[in-house]
């Protein structure tokens, strides 16, 4: 059997590790949406609390040691409760690692290798595949600070930081030095109202033309009702035959008919003004730019910007 026949018959694990803010509860909701057309495909979406509870539970039990192939085969026998799949797709933000400690270092997820190298572990047997969107850094300290979630490594972030050095290429190198041989798709959270129908293909492994439930997931907070209704008709009754009409249609409609507050993301944190805000935002397109050209990353963007 080549490597490309093992590759094949290998049962599919896809990890969605985060990061926080960044539509990590979409991804999960749209999973469960899709959960019978994607078991009808031989893929598997089981609910959070079995793959949490199972990973966890078999992390504590190796304390730091590789598990044997054997206890692979079983913790996916308990994810997949008997069910027979090709493919398995999970999601946690956690998973990049908790909150607390995404802040608590000069940089954004300082740690991520370390996390995610033992939860890819378990899967050493499979194929596995990884996942993660990223946001401007200056919306996701906004969106940390807001939720009120580990809020002593916020403040404490906020104050020793130097917010002209935050680099998202920073965070993905640590991941991509831990584990440099597994496949990495990642995307902006502020593409999604444009491209989610694609990051949920590609999450799933399916075809261009496949059928999603929940396709307009990542705009339903953008538009107005009306318009979402409207965009949903003028879709229907003129099916666009490339991304970039598809993404040409959802721009018209939500410059018509989106919401002026959700559109907009206000940045008030102590210590960054205008030009703080200007720096990291363009630090950020560069990283962007950067991570978008690289060989061993998939990176969705809008159809307009590829290439």
């Amino acid at each position: 059997m080549t490597e490309t026949d093992q590759t094949a018959a290998r049962r599919r694990v896809h990890l969605h590790i985060g990061v926080h803010f960044a539509g990590t509860t979409r991804i999960v909701e749209g999973l469960r949406q899709n959960s019978q057309g994607f078991a009808e495909r031989g893929i598997r979406t089981p609910p959070a609390r079995l793959y949490r509870q199972a990973m966890t539970g078999l992390l504590e039990r190796l304390d730091g040691l590789p598990p044997i192939e054997t206890e692979e085969i079983e913790l996916l026998d308990d994810i997949l409760q008997g069910n027979t799949a090709k493919a398995v797709i999970m999601a946690d933000a956690n998973w990049a690692s908790p909150l607390a400690e995404a802040l608590h270092s000069d940089r954004l997820y300082p740690d991520i290798g370390t996390r995610v190298a033992p939860i890819a572990e378990l899967f050493e047997s499979s194929d596995l595949r990884l996942s993660m969107a990223l946001r401007n850094p200056a919306a996701f300290v906004q969106s940390a600070q807001d939720s009120g979630k580990a809020r002593g490594a916020t403040n404490a972030f906020l104050r020793n930081v130097q917010p002209e050095t935050l680099r998202w290429c920073d965070t993905v190198d640590a991941l991509r030095s831990a584990l440099p041989n597994v496949p990495l798709t990642l995307w902006c959270e502020e593409d999604t109202p444009l491209i989610w129908p694609r990051v949920m293909r590609q999450i799933a492994g399916l075809p261009k033309d496949a059928t999603l439930r929940g396709g307009f997931a990542a705009l339903r907070d953008l538009i107005q009702p009306e318009g979402l209704k409207r965009l949903q008709v003028f879709l229907a009754g003129h099916p666009p035959e490339t991304d970039a009409q598809y993404e040409r249609t959802v721009l018209a409609f939500l410059d018509k008919y989106g919401k002026e507050d959700a559109l907009d993301e206000p940045c008030d944190l102590p210590g960054w003004d205008a030009n703080v805000i200007e720096t990291v935002t363009q630090h950020y397109e560069d990283d962007i730019a950067a991570l978008s050209a690289r060989d061993d990353i998939t990176f969705i963007a809008p159809a307009s910007m590829a290439g």
